[in-house]
Formats: structure tokens, C-alpha cells, sequence
């Protein structure tokens, strides 16, 4: 049968201690106390009630008053006599609004109404005491029997009708998941996935975000059959080992992703399912992943992992599966190369230097340039790829410098450079890392150059380059994403997505919902196999992304960027432009 776990032992222990260490202090309440407690301990209630009830009718106010209403309830309820006990714990609490016991009061009272049979008020006692709970031990006594009350004894209506009258608070997220557990209990998926969902998206910060993102995998997984609706399966690192969520700019993903197939499915009468599988940054999971729906017909298509190296783990894996795999934001050069069925939503480094290159040559109408870069990591990377396509094309690179990351000086380089500013028509400088770049600027002041600055887009985070405005504001730089806040299509996006999730649309998101609504938009019948799906993806649609547009052809890497121009203390886009082959 089911029992509270009460704090009676607390307050016997610390009674008990303080009359042993003051048995000269005891006053006649005091002794009466006691003699009540020993009888009550031994189960003697039927004597022990009396006795607390005349310390509250019989003595002055005292220190032993407000428990003694405690436990004159606890001994009604030995006695079975529960409405006595709520009557006493209601008046303790009218009189006593402030008192330290206030917490247990409202515990007890409710462990009147479940033996009494009153399960659905004592359900409700306990979530108001989650919202109104002074320490974190009441607020889990108070969840653990709200839970084995609405497992046991509630239907999924009577937990619903709590949450809509519940108060804005800890409790709302306890009540969807129990809503969630219900229905699963029920057979219910479908709703038991939207209240998950709701955890999800409104309380990400709650303590029962964790316990969501485990059951909407798990009903997920088993809503996934062969007589399934299309399916696309989403890969995510959501949680790590040790179950530890990994990041907020997953979960954000996340978000967008699920608000992509939401808008979906609102508009088709054709159905697209997800399947939402935690891959916790963990290869052996990755594998466990693969055996679950590599052979599930259902499976349509994969968006994810996010993360360049969690993303080659994966394609090793689901290599020869035939199920294409949408990235939102993986990096690494050749990926595509190597895996037939991957689809690369963020351009590698080698498309980024190779588009800035296409742009200078074609647009900006530059053929002889310079370029500044650091001698590891991907600022050379994008180097070298501009460099190949600018040459390519025609173009001369009169004078390549470069530095060292962990000793940017610069004058060495700037002075090689500038002795050669008459000769070229600008400069290309990737950079790689948050670069303080003031000493970089004041280096090209310092030599008189003042020709134009291309870049990438760490320029977007740089710091000090507002501080030489003249050479500032000649900045031209690269971006995977752009968000124009002006622009009316995205201000009604915004207030669309927030009405739904309660979140602010970030970039994050973007990388999400453009990514799973390219792959909607794109395919025009999902109830084919999957070759026929990349056949749709690679066909050589171009996608109005809100952050980038998208763009795969042959390569299956998303060939466009964002052009973005400093001026004057602000970003603004220049275009959204796309790699000439």
C-alpha cells in the first residue's frame, strides 16, 4: 500500500536532543510534551491525540504550540479520523501562516485526504506544495507521492484537469510528465510524445527536462513500425553518458527541427514522423542507433550529428546503409567525398574560401590580391582554398604572409605586404578564433594601407576592429548564417515560433529548421526508397533558407554564403551568394 514519507522522525530526533541537554528548563507544556511524544512513538494515538489538543486549548502560546498541531493531526490520522485532522491542520495554518512547520502541515494534510480515499485532492494538495515548498526535501517528498498517486489511482483527465488549474511553477512540468506516463501507460503514444514535447520546448530548464528526453526517445522508438508513416530520423548528442544534457545550441537545433515537421505536417495531409535518438557524443550508441532503423523501411532520411567529428563516427558506421544524412552544421572538408549518401547543409572550408574567391573575382571585379593568414588551423585551410579557386579562375596572388596564432604581431607580415599595396586591389585575411584584431589594424594604419578587407566569419566576433573605422568599414567578410531582423517573412517566423515554443529564434534554430525544411521542401513524395530521396535532394533545387540559402548539386555541399559588409558600427548583408560550379 502506498505511504508518505514523513519528516516525523526529524522532529522526534530534535525534540528529543533538546529536552536531554535542558532537562533543568522544562516547564510543565514541556513535560506534557513529551509524555504525548513517548506515546505517540509507541502507537498509543488514542491517548497521545488528547494530549497534544490540550497543549494548543489549554496553555498559553508557547514554543511547543505550533508542532503540537502537527502532531495532534498525525494522531487523528492513526485514528482514522481524517476530517478532524484536516480541520486542525487548516487552522494551524490560519493562525500560523509563517511558521516553520507550514511545509509539513500542508504534506500531512494531504496524507489525510489519500487515506481517506480522496485521491484526486490529495493529488492536488501535493502539486500545489511542488509550487510552494521553502526547501528542496519537501518539494521531492511532495513529487514522489503526487507520482505514486497518479500512477496508481488517477486517469490521464484528472491529472489534465490539475494542470489547467495548477499556478505558473514547478508543478507544470511535473504534471506533464505524469500526464506523459499515463498515457504511455494507456497505449497512448501520440499524446504521451506531445506532453515530452511540451517539456521540451516550454520548460527546458525544469528538473523534469531529463526524464522527458529519455521517454520521448523511448515512445518514440516504439511508435516506429514497419506500417509506419514516413520517418525522419534525427541524431543529436542531446545528453551525454553520464546523462548530463550536452549543450543549449543542441537542444536549440533541436527546436528547429521539430518546428520545421510541425509546420509540415499542420499543411499535408501526408504525415512525416520523427524519430528523436540521443547518440550522447558515444560511438557504441551510434552503433546501437544504426541497428535499431538502418532496416526500418520507415526510415526516410537522417538530419544529424552536429559536430564534425561526431558526424565522420556516424557516416563510418551507417556506411552502405543507403539512407541519406543531412547535416546542419558540419565543417570538415571531403566528407562528401567519402560518403555517398552525405549531405553537407554548411559549406566545408574548402566551398568557404572558394566562394569568397568566386565573389572577389566576379562581383568585386578584383584579380591581384594578397593574403594573411595563420599558419594552423582552418584560417589556413580557407587560405589555401581561396588561394586554388582565385588562381583558378585567373586571378594573381601576388604576396601570401603568414603568422603564427600564439604570436600575432603582424608587422613583419603588414610591412612585406604594404610594399606591394600599389600592385594588388585587396587583401584576404581568414581568421581562426575570437582575435583581438586592433594590433592587426593598426599595423595597416601604421603602413598606410587602406585597400579593401576580405575575411570570414569569425570576423563577426572579432574584437577591435571598430577602433580604425576608415579601414573598418572596407571589410568584406564570409557568413553561414545572417540574420536580417527587418525583414518581414522573418518577424512573422519569430512571433510564429515563439506563440509555439516560447523561445527566441536564434541562429541555432535556423541551422535546425532550414536544414529539416529543405529536406521537406525538396522531397516531393516521401513514400518512395531512399535513393530516390537523394535523387530529390541532389536534384539542384535552391532552398530561401532564413539564415542561408541551400544549394547541393553533384557535391551534395551547400554551395551558398552569406556576404556581410561592415559599416559603420553595424552588419549588413550584402547577398546570399552561391559558388559558380
Amino acid at each position: 500500500m502506498f505511504k508518505f514519507k514523513l519528516l516525523t522522525i526529524i522532529f522526534l530526533l530534535a525534540y528529543f536532543s533538546a529536552f536531554g541537554q535542558h532537562p533543568s528548563d522544562s516547564s510543565i507544556a514541556d513535560t506534557v510534551f513529551i509524555h504525548a511524544l513517548e506515546l505517540y512513538n509507541s502507537g498509543n494515538y488514542k491517548e497521545a491525540q488528547p494530549l497534544f489538543n490540550g497543549l494548543i486549548a489549554n496553555y498559553e502560546l508557547n514554543d511547543k504550540t505550533t508542532i503540537a498541531y502537527i502532531f495532534d493531526a498525525k494522531s487523528f490520522i492513526q485514528l482514522k479520523l481524517f476530517s478532524e485532522a484536516r480541520q486542525a491542520l487548516q487552522k494551524f495554518l490560519s493562525e500560523f501562516p509563517g511558521s516553520k512547520y507550514t511545509d509539513e502541515a500542508k504534506l500531512t494534510i494531504a496524507q489525510a485526504l489519500y487515506e481517506e480515499g480522496n485521491y484526486l485532492p490529495a493529488f492536488a494538495e501535493l502539486c500545489n506544495l511542488i509550487n510552494s515548498a521553502s526547501s528542496r526535501e519537501y518539494i521531492q517528498l511532495a513529487k514522489d507521492g503526487a507520482e505514486k498517486i497518479a500512477l496508481n489511482f488517477l486517469s490521464a483527465a484528472q491529472i489534465d484537469s490539475v494542470y489547467d488549474t495548477a499556478a505558473v511553477g514547478n508543478s507544470k512540468p511535473f504534471l506533464l510528465l505524469e500526464l506523459g506516463k499515463i498515457y504511455m501507460q494507456n497505449g497512448d503514444r501520440n499524446d504521451a510524445l506531445n506532453s515530452f514535447s511540451e517539456i521540451l520546448k516550454n520548460y527546458r530548464n525544469s528538473e523534469e527536462r531529463n526524464d522527458a528526453v529519455t521517454l520521448y526517445e523511448k515512445v518514440s522508438a516504439e511508435v516506429l513500425g514497419p506500417s509506419s508513416s514516413p520517418v525522419i530520423a534525427v541524431l543529436l548528442p542531446l545528453k551525454s553518458e553520464t546523462g548530463n544534457v550536452v549543450s543549449k545550441t543542441v537542444s536549440e537545433i533541436l527546436e528547429g527541427i521539430k518546428y520545421a515537421a510541425s509546420e509540415y505536417n499542420k499543411s499535408h495531409p501526408e504525415k512525416i514522423g520523427l524519430l528523436i535518438m540521443n547518440t550522447a557524443r558515444d560511438k557504441n550508441q551510434i552503433k546501437k542507433i544504426k541497428n535499431e532503423i538502418a532496416s526500418n523501411s520507415s526510415i526516410k532520411a537522417i538530419i544529424g550529428p552536429v559536430y564534425s567529428d561526431e558526424v565522420k563516427e556516424t557516416l563510418d558506421i551507417f556506411k552502405n546503409t543507403g539512407i541519406p544524412i543531412i547535416s546542419p552544421t558540419a565543417t570538415d572538408d571531403s566528407l562528401t567525398e567519402l560518403y555517398p549518401d552525405f549531405f553537407q547543409a554548411n559549406p566545408s572550408f574548402e566551398e568557404r574560401g572558394a566562394i569568397m574567391a568566386d565573389y572577389i573575382y566576379y562581383v568585386e571585379n578584383k584579380k591581384v590580391m594578397a593574403v594573411l593568414n595563420s599558419s594552423s588551423g582552418y584560417s589556413q585551410d580557407l587560405a589555401n582554398a581561396f588561394i586554388n579557386k582565385f588562381t583558378s579562375l585567373g586571378g594573381k596572388i601576388l604576396i601570401r604572409q603568414t603568422y603564427s596564432a600564439s604570436d600575432p604581431s603582424f608587422d613583419r607580415q603588414i610591412r612585406n605586404i604594404a610594399a606591394d599595396s600599389l600592385q594588388i586591389n585587396g587583401i584576404y585575411i581568414p581568421l581562426s578564433g575570437n582575435l583581438d584584431v586592433t594590433m592587426l589594424l593598426s599595423g595597416f594604419v601604421k603602413y598606410n594601407f587602406n585597400l579593401p578587407l576580405y575575411g570570414n566569419q569569425d570576423w563577426f566576433s572579432a574584437r577591435g576592429f571598430e577602433t580604425y573605422p576608415e579601414l573598418s568599414n572596407k571589410l568584406t567578410f564570409t557568413s553561414d548564417y545572417y540574420l536580417d531582423y527587418t525583414d518581414s517573412t522573418f518577424e512573422n517566423f519569430e512571433k510564429r515560433f515563439f506563440k509555439a515554443t516560447n523561445l527566441i529564434v536564434d541562429r541555432n534554430v535556423l541551422y535546425g529548421y532550414d536544414a529539416a525544411e529543405y529536406l521537406l521542401k525538396s522531397v516531393k513524395n516521401f513514400n518512395v526508397d531512399t535513393k530516390t530521396i537523394k535523387k530529390y535532394l541532389a536534384a539542384g533545387s535552391v532552398y530561401q533558407g532564413f539564415h542561408n540559402n541551400i544549394y547541393f548539386g553533384k557535391s551534395r555541399i551547400n554551395k551558398f554564403l552569406n556576404i556581410v559588409r561592415y559599416k559603420d558600427g553595424t552588419f549588413q548583408i550584402v547577398d546570399k551568394f552561391k559558388l559558380s560550379n
